[in-house]
Formats: C-alpha cells, sequence, structure tokens
C-alpha cells in the first residue's frame, strides 16, 4: 500500500511539473489558440512579433507561423506572466494610494475655505475677553465679565453659586392632573 502511494504521488508530481504542448492545426486561427489557452490575443501575437491586428482572424498557415512556434510563444508568456500580472498589481495599487494621498490633502485643506474668522479681544478691568467678532455685542460682554468676576471671586473666597429650580410637577405645568385614573374611585381632585 505505501508503494502504492508513493507512485501515485510521484506520478502527481509529474504530471502537475511536466510541460503542456498542444498541437494547433495549421487551420486555427490566434483568437481560437487564445480561447483554448485563456491568453489574450495581443500577448500570444506580441510573443509571435505580429503587428498587424488584422492578422488575427488568419489561420496559422496563412500567417506563416508553426504549432511549434505557437508553443514556443505560450511557454515564453508562461515565464513572463508571474511578472506581467505584477505590474498590472503594481500600477493598480499606484494608482489607488496616489488618489487616497491627493484626497487626503484636498481634504486637509478644506479648512482655509470660507470667511476666516476675526477674534476680537476686549481687555476689561477683570480680564480679557476674547471672542468672534458676530458673537460680541454688549450682553455678551456684561455675562463674560461676569463670569470671571465669579470665578474670581469663588476662588478666593470659596463662594458656592448654585442654581435652584423650583419644585414643580410637570404635569401641573402641562396642564395634566397627575393619577387622573384613580380620581374617580378615590373621589379626590
Amino acid at each position: 500500500m505505501k508503494k502504492f502511494i508513493v507512485l501515485f504521488i510521484m506520478v502527481f508530481a509529474v504530471l502537475c511539473f511536466a510541460e503542456e504542448t498542444i498541437n494547433f492545426t495549421p487551420s486555427t486561427t490566434l483568437i481560437e489558440v487564445s480561447t483554448q489557452t485563456n491568453i489574450p490575443v495581443k500577448k500570444i501575437a506580441q510573443y509571435l512579433k505580429l503587428e498587424d491586428q488584422t492578422k488575427y482572424n488568419l489561420s496559422l498557415q496563412e500567417i506563416g507561423v508553426s504549432s511549434e512556434d505557437v508553443n514556443n510563444a505560450l511557454a515564453e508568456y508562461e515565464t513572463n506572466k508571474k511578472s506581467f500580472y505584477t505590474g498590472i498589481t503594481l500600477v493598480g495599487m499606484g494608482i489607488v494610494f496616489t488618489s487616497l494621498l491627493l484626497a487626503g490633502f484636498i481634504i486637509s485643506l478644506l479648512k482655509y475655505i470660507g470667511k476666516p474668522k476675526k477674534n476680537v479681544n476686549i481687555v476689561t478691568s477683570v480680564g480679557t475677553v476674547t471672542a468672534p467678532q458676530k458673537h460680541l455685542n454688549s450682553n455678551g460682554v456684561v455675562a463674560a465679565i461676569t463670569a470671571m468676576f465669579l470665578h474670581d471671586a469663588e476662588e478666593k473666597d470659596k463662594i458656592d453659586l448654585t442654581w435652584k429650580r423650583q419644585t414643580s410637577s410637570m404635569w401641573k405645568a402641562a396642564g395634566m392632573i397627575e393619577n387622573r385614573i384613580f380620581e374617580d374611585r378615590r373621589g379626590r381632585r
């Protein structure tokens, strides 16, 4: 049994690494060769040194190419196939990463589009207030000065300033009575 498995592995290895030669008839065209071997017609014509695309529909005999020449061109394609696909992959990756860099650069420049923000500094007795011009009015300046004054006072005296909210039921504020369902059963309003 072991000999049979070893023999099977050796035959399989020989078949995998054996070169495939196809005998093409003289009436076969380059397009038919391309469909049988899944190789682009232009690549086959390049390795056969054919520059005229009108000869793709002519038979091998009319072009003056033998079956051996076609097999040599196919073998040359197989040896150069890795560099061909590597080139396509590198060009594709280069285009993608270049476009990503360009998009990132354009996005980083978007912050400069529009009106520039002009900040105004107002010096008061308590400190300096810096704000954009459109947000600056007398009420804003008073609020900022008050906040700075209270902050300084809180730091010095540790004053606790809180805003207390009046306790009220949100149901009553909205005009609804709490527990309206139970009103009739218990007789209260």
